[in-house]
């Protein structure tokens, strides 16, 4: 039997120390199992993620899928030109939106006391017929009396009031401004009138507007009701030419368009861009749009401090500025089933400060920017003097959409959190996909990308934990371009027929991870990193049907050096100038007699010392006739032995000029009286001496 070595110490207690140890260098070898692998170039193969943030990702498109759209949604000839803005005064424009504003504010002070419709003129605009709700408010003898009155007008009631008169083919001419006070709605509808014209002047514009009360303008499938700005002097539609056009404006209240035909409105800004829903601080817009198309406005549909508007199967064709503009404040609005063609800024534009905003099933074509812009950077990055917020849209999500031959990028992300790009099919000549400017957590999932643009997809400059998952892009110059974006993640995604580089990384904080990935095509390098950029860890990627392409042409050089491109053609004006003016005749000198003298045409005509000198012994009569004005040829003059050799004409006759300058008081060729020889005057050697060309 042997004894405890320790006595004062329970059995058991040293196996159990031992145990804790063995768990502590158990769980120390699991933390370090990373480092410990990849120090032994052994790497753990698991597959790419299914979900991200509850959202079941798709895999590599093998075919882009059409979107249907709805009758009402369907452009003409999306192939024609692109709107453009006018031409107009800015000041002129910006003054009649502030005297539209005025006109609005004292409409509504008007409102609080009026319980009737009335006509309310104001000074440099149509009148406005009043529309107010008839219920009220009544005290008597310490009691509230409720009195009804009437709040539902119809387009019949618009009549009645003078606003608007009846024309023979069944339309009707809108002449004076409509204002829908709080409580009071208004109903237009295609059974009460077919098309409603609103009037324009040289002066003013006719408009209908609505503060917190209600506007509703309906057609059916078979007769849409039909809403347009119209020059009734011209007989045109109305064209902006610098004090405004008709528009349609909800203010704090509800908006419906259904079966409509809206075009040719608005001016300037977007509360009075077209259609616009406009809500305040204090309350938000509502409504929205079905089957409805919005063509030749300045914004085809404007939305600012919109609560949950909603757009189904409409049409934005051929406005001035963007399709559909989602503004400020805006939560919860979406568009789908709809197209915006032929637009002259940006087919569908998310702006910033806005959250939840769903595009689901749209079609964006043929627009003069981009075909889907999102915008979701902060209105101030610090504290400002306005006091706006700091923090960035989020929440947009693009799905199921089309972007077709736009003119710059097919989708555009500046900026946001947690944006979605989801089986969208891109078909772009230079930017497929882009995201930059603090676009963070951003999901591009499922896209199909052709066409051969100059970069599939763009991540970067500043778009950190982006996830590029299952997208296709095919014909690209470049596939994936990632610019100092931070960390992205790229997984089954598919790269075809690449044309430079399958996937470049620059910057020294750009960090790409990803598996699974596949690049083929012919260029420099399936995967190339530069720019300080560090090594991609891109695990299990094929690159074995990637053909190198160790030389290019000239042209190649400067498809992907536009530098190069730059200099070579300031080189070339410089040599074109240069060769241009050597080659143009110069004109005659303005003074030449300042000119360098070189012996050969027109040579200056030396003079004698004096007038009376007489040849001495080693003189001729050629010579002092010479002298006295009368020119030899050159050969004449090595034949008098006046001079040594050819080399010494040019500064002999110099010589002689001099002297004859001395003699004269430096007035060469003036002769004085002749003197007898030997009494010459004496030379004045202080007197200044003329320039001599040599």
């Amino acid at each position: 039997m042997t004894g405890n070595r320790h006595p004062g110490r329970e059995p058991g207690v040293r196996r159990r120390g031992y145990t804790v140890v063995l768990a502590l260098a158990f769980f120390a070898c699991l933390g370090g199992l990373p480092a410990i692998l990849s120090s032994l170039h052994l790497k753990i193969s698991t597959a790419p993620p299914a979900t991200s943030g509850g959202i079941r990702l798709l895999g590599a498109p093998r075919a882009p899928r059409a979107v249907p759209l709805p009758p009402a949604a369907r452009p003409v000839d999306p192939a024609l030109a692109t709107a453009t803005f006018p031409a107009v005064s800015e000041s002129l424009e910006a003054a009649a939106v502030a005297r539209e504003d005025n006109r609005l504010r004292t409409m509504l002070h008007d409102s609080f006391r009026t319980f009737q419709p009335k006509i309310v003129p104001y000074s440099h605009s149509l009148p406005t017929l009043l529309l107010t709700s008839g219920t009220q408010t009544v005290y008597y003898r310490g009691f509230r009396y409720v009195v009804h009155g009437q709040s539902a007008y119809t387009a019949a009631d618009l009549i009645r009031e003078g606003a608007m008169a009846r024309l023979p083919d069944g339309g009707a001419l809108l002449e004076d401004n409509v204002f829908v006070a709080s409580g009071a709605r208004l109903e237009l509808s295609s059974s009460d009138v077919a098309a409603i014209f609103l009037d324009t002047t040289p002066s003013s514009s006719a408009s209908i507007v609505g503060w917190g009360g209600s506007l509703d303008f309906r057609g059916t499938r078979q007769h849409p009701l039909t809403l347009r700005g119209w020059n009734e002097s011209r007989m045109t539609p109305a064209t902006d030419t610098g004090n405004g056009r008709p528009y349609i404006r909800e203010v704090a209240g509800t908006m419906t368009f259904e079966n409509a035909r809206v075009s040719t409105l608005g001016f300037w800004s977007g509360r009075t861009g077209g259609v616009s829903w406009t809500g305040l601080s204090t309350r938000n817009s509502f409504g929205g749009a079905i089957a409805t198309t919005f063509t030749g406005n300045t914004y085809g549909a404007f939305v600012t401090r919109g609560s949950s508007v909603r757009f189904w199967g409409d049409l934005f064709e051929s406005n001035q500025l963007d399709g559909l503009h989602i503004h400020r404040g805006s939560v919860g609005a979406q568009a789908s089933f709809s197209a915006a063609v032929r637009n002259g800024a940006n087919g569908f534009h998310v702006d910033r400060a806005t959250r939840k905003t769903v595009l689901l099933d749209d079609v964006s074509q043929h627009n003069a920017t981009n075909g889907f812009l999102v915008d979701g950077r902060p209105l101030v990055v610090s504290a400002s003097a306005s006091g706006k917020s700091v923090t960035p849209g989020s929440g947009t999500r693009i799905e199921n959409s089309a972007a077709l031959h736009n003119g710059r990028t097919g989708i555009l992300i500046e900026g946001g959190n947690r944006t979605l790009l989801k089986a969208n099919e891109v078909c772009a000549r230079q930017t497929g996909i882009a995201l930059r400017y603090g676009a963070s957590k951003t999901i591009v999932n499922g896209n199909d990308v052709r066409c051969g643009p100059r970069v599939g997809l763009s991540v970067g400059p500043s778009a950190p934990a982006t996830l590029i998952s299952g997208n296709a892009v095919s014909g690209a110059r470049i596939g994936v371009l990632v610019t100092s974006s931070g960390r992205v993640e790229m997984d089954s995604s598919l790269v075809t027929r690449g044309t430079v580089f399958g996937i470049s990384v620059r910057g020294a904080n750009s960090v790409v991870v990803g598996k699974d990935n596949v690049f083929s095509g012919t260029g420099y390098r399936a995967v190339d990193a530069r720019a300080d950029a560090k090594h991609l860890a891109l695990s299990a990627s094929n690159t074995a049907n990637w053909a190198y392409t160790p030389k290019g042409t000239v042209l190649t050089y400067l498809e992907f050096h536009p530098l190069a491109v730059f200099w070579l053609s300031v080189a070339f004006l410089v040599i074109a100038g240069g060769r241009w003016t050597r080659r143009r005749r110069p004109p005659p000198h303005p003074y030449p007699e300042s000119t360098r003298w070189t012996g050969t045409a027109h040579a200056p005509v030396p003079v004698a010392a004096y007038a009376g000198a007489q040849p001495g012994p080693s003189s001729s009569p050629d010579r002092w006739a010479w002298m006295d004005g009368e020119v030899p040829d050159r050969s004449e003059i090595f034949e008098l032995g006046l001079l040594d050799g050819p080399l010494h004409v040019d500064r002999r006759l110099a010589r002689l000029r001099l002297e004859d300058t001395r003699h004269h008081g430096g007035h060469p060729g003036r002769h004085r009286p002749a003197s007898p020889p030997g009494h010459g005057r004496s030379t004045d050697s202080t007197g200044p001496l003329p320039r001599l060309d040599y």
